[in-house]
């Protein structure tokens, strides 16, 4: 998703490569024998510390996908460099559509805060929650292009009744993941193919097989494509 909405948060250009470098520790650490994965050890330190609080942002609730999914214990020094990168990179208060999309992206990651044990009630720099229920009534074009800026918000941490209204509108999802592969937006087709997962496997399945191909050379493809393997069989990326 684009980095610039938030104020504050360096250009495109100098943090997007620790975005990559984040995403692709991440898959790693999706592996389950990876099981010592602290966000503390991989993110850069010095000058280059502001460059990784924000790619903790960009990603958002997905930085904690490792301890949600193995089940891994998300350490008070981890807890505390993400209130760290909410507090330096805050969401941003306009306009609407901005604070609405951050709105979600928060909601989730104070979803998968909790379900690391960590409360992240009250913490200065979040957005207002805010459900995506009211963009999944949107036509399909539209809708895939809010599922694809959302992708924080998919699962693992995407709300019950948000994955219930899309099991029902699945077609329209799948309908969005094609167009985008047609595109060759590789990375719109991976975020919406983890939104899909298994409400359609015989879609799902032979575009992340495609993707784990053609999108290898970015992490940010790879991550989303883990992720979506791991939830819909959960059999570990290869390393």
């Amino acid at each position: 998703m684009p980095i610039t909405p938030t104020p504050g948060i360096p250009p495109q250009g100098t943090v997007l490569p620790t975005v990559r470098l984040l995403a692709g520790t991440l898959r790693q650490a999706l592996i389950p024998e990876n099981g010592g994965f602290r966000l503390a050890r991989v993110l850069p330190d010095g000058r280059q510390a502001d460059a990784g609080l924000a790619a903790v942002r960009v990603l958002g609730a997905d930085v904690l996908t490792p301890f949600v999914v193995n089940g891994l214990t998300l350490t008070a020094q981890d807890a505390a460099l993400i209130r760290t990168a909410v507090r330096a990179y805050p969401a941003p208060q306009a306009p609407a559509s901005e604070v609405s999309l951050w709105g979600v992206r928060d909601a989730a990651l104070v979803r998968a805060l909790a379900a690391s044990g960590v409360d992240a009630t009250g913490w200065e720099g979040l957005a207002p929650a805010e459900s995506p229920a009211r963009l999944l009534t949107l036509p399909w074009v539209a809708m895939a292009a809010e599922l694809v800026r959302m992708t924080g918000a998919a699962p693992p941490f995407a709300e019950q009744d948000v994955r219930a209204h899309l099991a029902r509108r699945h077609l329209d999802v799948g309908r969005g993941l094609v167009r985008a592969l047609l595109r060759r937006d590789l990375l719109s087709a991976a975020r919406l193919a983890r939104w899909l997962g298994p409400a359609d496997a015989r879609l799902t399945a032979p575009v992340l097989d495609y993707l784990e191909i053609a999108g290898t050379d970015d992490a940010r493809v790879t991550l989303e494509t883990a992720i979506t393997r791991r939830l819909m069989t959960g059999a570990s990326p290869e390393a």
